[in-house]
């Protein structure tokens, strides 16, 4: 990545920017970066692009991780299969907004193994590993 990690916005910029601007938000803290909403979605790169910002993982470590941002929300249909798909809960629409992240995570957590769709071993796909990998790299503070 180029620059310092100064230069990079803070997730709440994104955050604030989603909620003004999109059908749904991403409560950055507790979203794993995997890439799943984009996956699921039918629309997925023309909606959806991955973008550095200062985050922490799950409430530690902040620092400059890339995550999912809506940067064509008027494409959205609301199916809402990314909200369905995120394995963390960080995925909700704007009138659902996350207030207890570690709640939201626990819960999420343990829900995942019971989920028929988009469940356990969709979430472990090797091309969600390699994102999760690739998103979270120590590289990426510069």
């Amino acid at each position: 990545m180029n620059g310092r990690s100064s230069d990079v916005p803070d997730w709440k910029e994104y955050y604030e920017e989603m909620k003004e601007t999109c059908p749904l938000t991403v409560y950055y803290p507790i979203c794993g970066g995997g890439e799943e909403c984009i996956t699921v979605c039918p629309w997925g790169t023309s909606i959806w692009e991955v973008r550095p910002m200062r985050t922490p993982m799950f409430g530690r470590g902040y620092r400059v991780r890339l995550r999912p941002v809506m940067v064509n929300p008027e494409l959205c249909r609301k199916c809402y299969l990314c909200v369905e798909a995120c394995p963390t809960g960080a995925l909700r629409p704007v009138g659902n907004p996350v207030r207890h992240p570690y709640l939201t995570l626990l819960y999420n957590s343990v829900k995942l193994f019971f989920k028929k769709r988009y469940g356990f071993k969709f979430v472990f796909r090797k091309e969600h590993r390699e994102k999760f990998k690739k998103n979270n790299a120590a590289e990426l503070d510069g």
